[in-house]
């Protein structure tokens, strides 16, 4: 009697939670209002590059809870070229930094500080970016940003505003940045979503953009593009690792690359515990695992960018750096 009441127990959550966690069950149902799928829309051809390129790397890189101080020692820490070092024997073509969040930001901004007042040293006195770019590019990698949905769920003015600050950064860096990654994006519209897309691409036309409104669900659905208004499937994954193939009882496809409804079949998943990880852990998955579920996504056309911690002052873990050196020595053959 007892473990029937736990399982009917058990049940009564699962449904509660399926009911109160749409963002974890499914991306799109519930949370982008006016969104319509398109299978007829083409790729955007300057996505050529990220599919080649089969994996990447990215990093959580975070001031959550520091000062402005703190922030910015932690940011003048970071050791520009012994990264760079690390993600040439790595044989990386592409790599995210969080250029912002929590409102943390490794790079200053003067329309930010015009538009919403001094930021305490939350804006780097260092433009990390710009480092990263110049010793990055003449490498042949290419350097992409992450940011929050800055603006989200604010006014019409505050939105504007915030494009300025995008537009800035983005005109300052121009084609130094291949592509954005914008987590939390869930916005009013379509018409939102193309105004930020200007501003992310003010100054590279040529740059990818990706808004994530959450992680591949539970029910079945394939992760689908939040707007027309973007390049590459954001992909976000969490604790589930996608598969690519057809339905057998009612032949419905599911990631099979490498365009999904306009967008390049592309995933975000992270090597350690949880996003940007931790440099004392260990990475969660095994080599063969990483190895075989990412040559798994590039046989059909898509392309896995892998997050890891970095310390603070930029360097990847021992055990992580392994672990890429794996991947890479794998699918680089």
């Amino acid at each position: 009697m007892k473990q029937r009441n736990l399982l009917r127990l058990s049940a009564a959550v699962l449904i509660v939670t399926m009911a109160v966690l749409p963002s974890v069950l499914n991306a799109q149902k519930g949370i982008v209002e006016n969104w319509h799928y398109n299978p007829d829309k083409e790729l955007n051809p300057n996505t050529k590059w990220l599919r080649e390129a089969k994996w990447g790397l990215f990093t959580h890189y975070i001031g959550s809870g520091l000062s402005g101080e703190e922030w910015n020692a932690r940011v003048n820490s970071f050791q520009v070229k012994k990264f760079a070092d690390q993600l040439t024997e790595l044989k990386a073509t592409y790599f995210f930094i969080t250029i912002g969040r929590t409102n943390c930001f490794c790079s200053p901004n003067k329309s930010y500080e015009s538009l919403f007042g001094p930021s305490n040293g939350k804006l780097s006195d260092r433009d990390l970016v710009a480092d990263l770019a110049a010793e990055l590019v003449p490498r042949g990698i290419k350097l992409c940003l992450y940011i929050n949905a800055v603006g989200r769920g604010e006014s019409v003015e505050i939105q504007e505003q915030w494009r300025k600050v995008i537009t800035e950064w983005s005109e300052r860096y121009g084609e130094s940045i291949s592509a954005w990654w914008i987590d939390g994006a869930v916005y009013q519209g379509p018409e939102v979503y193309e105004a930020y897309t200007a501003a992310f691409k003010a100054g590279n036309q040529k740059a990818l953009v990706s808004y994530n409104v959450g992680p591949v669900g539970m029910n079945r659905d394939q992760l689908l593009p939040v707007t027309e208004h973007e390049d590459y499937l954001a992909g976000e994954c969490d604790f589930i690792l996608p598969t690519c193939g057809v339905r057998i009882f009612d032949g419905k496809k599911y990631y099979l690359g490498p365009n999904i409804s306009g967008d390049q079949l592309h995933f975000l998943n992270f090597l350690g515990p949880w996003w940007g990880g931790n440099v004392r852990g260990e990475p969660r998955f095994s080599d063969e695992l990483v190895i075989s579920w990412t040559k798994h996504i590039n046989d059909h056309a898509g392309t896995v960018t892998w997050d890891l911690p970095l310390s603070h002052e930029g360097i990847m873990p021992e055990s992580y750096f392994n672990q890429v050196n794996a991947l890479s020595k794998s699918l680089n053959q």
